[in-house]
């Protein structure tokens, strides 16, 4: 009899075809709407730094006319670049609630993780990135001339805050690789963290608006002007590194002492009278409380032992002394 031949094609010995995952269904409504806010918050600063640049040269109060009275007084908002801060201060809210809040009810997934570092880049990132080369070539366009002499001063700028971006990318990128979904993980960080980063740039842009708006103070706001760039450079490189740092709101939610509760509420009035001051020696603060400590426990460690052992010098003259015995 003849038997059947199966022409199917053998599957043996090849792999398994590959099956797409399950698209994502559901996700955590209320982490997920904060995130996507710092997103917003990050691209409205990134827009009021577009009409600081487009209404350069323009008379100033047609340009307050337009929308700063609607928004912020101008004692708060003299100019679209002090906005632009405030935008950015509405992030960094989202940003510490978002995080916290997926923790705290249990919604916290990689998900999360991977869209705040998106939202992260651009809020933290770009945004005060692009703040520091409006303000810089606002500058030079008022000055008509280089801060210092260097005339390349406006590109170098530009060079400055595309390496602090990149920095910012990196560093988020490295936090993705090395953090996990518990608490304890966020305590503390590794590098300084973008939106330290970004507080120290846009409280600079801050307290130099204010310095402007004053009008007694233009030698030192030349000077934070002058020194942006070196800023810039300076904080992308603190993000990159592997200084320690701790986190601000762990330590504001965190149970302390009751004087401490005293502490914050007369550091509230001083913020509420000084605010561009006070946001600027906070945020400066907090960027050199890494490599003070760093330094602090390098001077602090305690010297290698060496008791117990003979040093070199020590076995030869031994060993001569007992040859000259013998």
């Amino acid at each position: 009899m003849l038997k059947a031949v199966n022409h199917a094609p053998s599957t043996q010995g090849h792999r398994k075809r590959w099956k797409p995952r399950r698209p994502l269904r559901t996700i955590s409504m209320l982490p997920t709407l904060l995130t996507l806010g710092n997103l917003m918050f990050g691209v409205a600063a990134i827009y009021y730094c577009g009409r600081e640049m487009q209404h350069l040269g323009v008379d100033k109060s047609v340009a307050e006319a337009l929308i700063l009275p609607r928004i912020f007084p101008p004692a708060l908002a003299p100019t679209f670049l002090s906005i632009a801060v405030w935008m950015i201060f509405g992030g960094m809210i989202m940003d510490t609630l978002d995080g916290r809040v997926a923790r705290k009810t249990g919604q916290a997934s990689n998900f999360g993780v991977q869209l705040d570092s998106l939202a992260d880049i651009v809020s933290f990132g770009v945004a005060p990135a692009i703040m520091a080369i409006t303000l810089i070539h606002r500058e030079l366009f008022q000055w008509q001339a280089a801060p210092l002499g260097f005339v390349p001063f406006g590109k170098a700028a530009v060079f400055l805050a595309f390496v602090y971006v990149c920095c910012a990318a990196l560093r988020l990128a490295r936090f993705n690789v090395e953090t996990t979904m518990d608490e304890a993980s966020h305590e503390g960080f590794r590098g300084l963290p973008s939106p330290g980063a970004a507080a120290a740039l846009i409280t600079t842009v801050f307290l130099h608006e204010h310095l402007e708006y004053v009008g007694r103070w233009t030698r030192t706001a030349n000077t934070l002007t002058t020194l942006m760039p070196l800023l810039t450079l300076g904080l992308g490189l603190l993000m990159v590194s592997r200084v320690r740092y701790i986190h601000a709101a762990h330590l504001l939610l965190r149970r302390r002492p009751f004087w401490h509760v005293v502490a914050i509420l007369l550091s509230f009035v001083l913020l509420l009278m000084f605010t561009e001051q006070v946001t600027f020696v906070i945020a400066w603060t907090f960027v050199l409380s890494g490599p003070v400590a760093f330094v602090l426990r390098k001077t602090k460690e305690p010297p290698e032992e060496t008791e117990g052992r003979e040093t070199p010098s020590e076995e030869t003259s031994q060993s001569l002394s007992k040859r000259q015995a013998t």
